[in-house]
């Protein structure tokens, strides 16, 4: 275990140096780049050169690269140049709000899809299992943008029931938190959990299926009936955690798809977490901020590996981490 949590450590070491890298060999100047959001800068030397030296530009490649490392460590990501405040407090609400999104919709995506994949692999070649595995092909290719604005047009323009867009009403906070802006907050994502969780659950669903029927097949299954236990007590004892294993798996490995296609959603949705922003920054060439975004969607990846190494040490006493 200590030698896995090193190995991820270095991985992410070794993300934010080929974040350091891009961002200094792709086209533009920063220093120029903040000027020219300022129309009281265009032209003006000394607010070039005052940038220059705020971004650290005037030092060497090795000493900006150390400061990089003790900036990231010490949480100073720098100034957005569009919103001309310190990134942290730009990202700060926006990743709460796409924690809040990912963490609901995996969960769901999870759970329901275990669920039908059960469903599918008990009651294969009937009906039960031509629906579901019809619905999980047909909505696993599916693009997550065109299925958000399908969703958006039917619920929001067509039949009216659900907002269009953003995590609240326009105009109001958050906080205080109270009942009715909970509501609020959870009418605004019924849309784009459903726009993420559908396809997600489409696909766990077949693999669920599929490794739930491979395990059926097995020896063990084959004795534990004979051992008079019931069919439920065959699902949920033996069968049903064994197949768990592969969508464990499947779900680290598909973290960056995932992250992808709520970019997409909160873009369609105008629902302002990370994916909103960035893509925003691109459009701005906002660097800090995509710095930032950049080595975030790195690490999430990496930790969600590392904690599907150890979820599967959990599910399976054979599999070990050295």
């Amino acid at each position: 275990m200590a030698k896995r949590c090193l190995n991820a450590f270095v991985t992410i070491m070794l993300i934010m140096a080929l974040n350091f890298v891009l961002f200094r060999v792709m086209p533009g100047d920063p220093a120029e780049l903040m000027k020219n959001r300022n129309p009281a800068s265009v032209g003006n030397d000394a607010a070039y050169w005052r940038n220059v030296e705020i971004m650290g530009l005037n030092e060497t490649l090795p000493e900006q690269f150390v400061g990089y490392y003790i900036d990231t460590f010490t949480g100073n990501w720098g100034i957005s140049y569009r919103q001309e405040l310190p990134v942290l407090e730009v990202m700060g609400g926006a990743i709460l709000w796409t924690l809040l999104l990912v963490g609901t919709g995996s969960a769901l995506t999870f759970v329901i899809g275990v669920v039908l994949g059960k469903i599918a692999a008990k009651r294969r070649r009937k009906w039960p299992d031509l629906s579901i595995t019809g619905f999980g092909l047909f909505f696993y290719g599916m693009p997550v943008f065109w299925f958000a604005i399908v969703l958006m047009v039917i619920f929001s323009n067509w039949i009216p029931l659900l907002p269009s867009g953003g995590y609240m009403t326009s105009g109001t906070s958050p906080f205080p938190l109270t009942g009715a802006k909970i509501w609020d907050i959870l009418k605004h994502m019924v849309l784009p959990v459903a726009a993420l969780t559908i396809g997600s659950v489409a696909g766990i669903s077949l693999i669920m299926r599929s490794s739930l029927i491979d395990v059926l097949t097995e020896d063990y299954i084959t004795t534990a009936y004979a051992k008079g236990l019931s069919e439920k007590q065959v699902m949920k004892r033996h069968a049903s955690p064994n197949a768990r294993l592969p969508i464990v798996t499947t779900i680290a490995m598909d973290t960056a798809f995932i992250l992808g296609g709520v970019f997409q959603i909160e873009v369609v949705f105008s629902y302002k977490g990370i994916g909103y922003y960035t893509i925003e920054a691109i459009h701005d060439s906002d660097y800090p901020m995509l710095q930032f975004i950049f080595f975030i969607g790195g690490v999430a990846v990496v930790i969600a590996n590392l904690m599907a190494d150890i979820i599967l040490v959990k599910l399976d006493p054979r599999v070990t981490i050295t």
